[in-house]
């Protein structure tokens, strides 16, 4: 997303919302619950872990860090009203702007935010199905090649141990290949 966006929504989601920090660690949104809020994050970021339907094991998804994908939420659940599959959590120290879904809504109506807001879910969507497909065809090794090339600032501001997570290894593993870089 580009900056002077993030900063336009800044000033307008300020309106109608809140600005929050948050320590590390802190859970947003759990599994089985229903997500009503969506986060603009200004520093910091979160992480989306998909949660085992029967085993309960966490799998990281998707990151949300000022470049890239600023906007947080569990987007199934907010959306849809389900019960949310997922845990949104900081992980790190976190400055965001805090935002009432229904209060997003308004503010879509009544501005010309709309056009921009649904761009930016397609964007999004897009860039999570494909890495989501490259997850599946790539190898670890791949993927991380992948991420260092085209999202470098993820491998800069998400704790290793999630990107481990993410590609489906451990922590130690991840920092073999990071050094073949």
């Amino acid at each position: 997303m580009e900056k002077d966006n993030i900063e336009s929504w800044a000033e307008e989601f300020k309106k109608i919302g809140k600005e929050v920090t948050l320590q590390s660690h802190k859970t947003l949104v759990r599994y089985g619950e229903k997500a009503t809020k969506l986060y603009l994050i200004l520093k910091g970021g979160m992480v989306l872990l998909h949660v085992h339907p029967i085993t309960g094991e966490e799998r990281a998804i998707n990151f949300f860090i000022p470049e890239f994908h600023p906007i947080a939420t569990v987007s199934q659940s907010l959306v849809m009203g389900e019960p949310s599959k997922y845990h949104l959590k900081t992980f790190t120290n976190t400055k965001l702007i805090e935002l009432n879904w229904k209060g997003v809504e308004a503010m879509m109506e009544r501005t010309n935010i709309s056009r921009q807001f649904q761009e930016y879910g397609v964007k999004t969507l897009l860039e999570k199905n494909e890495l989501r497909a490259l997850l599946i065809v790539l190898s670890s090794e791949e993927m991380l090649h992948y991420l260092h090339e085209n999202y470098p600032h993820i491998l800069r501001n998400v704790p290793s141990k999630y990107v481990a997570n993410f590609l489906g290894i451990t922590p130690q593993w991840l920092s073999k290949l990071k050094h073949k870089l």
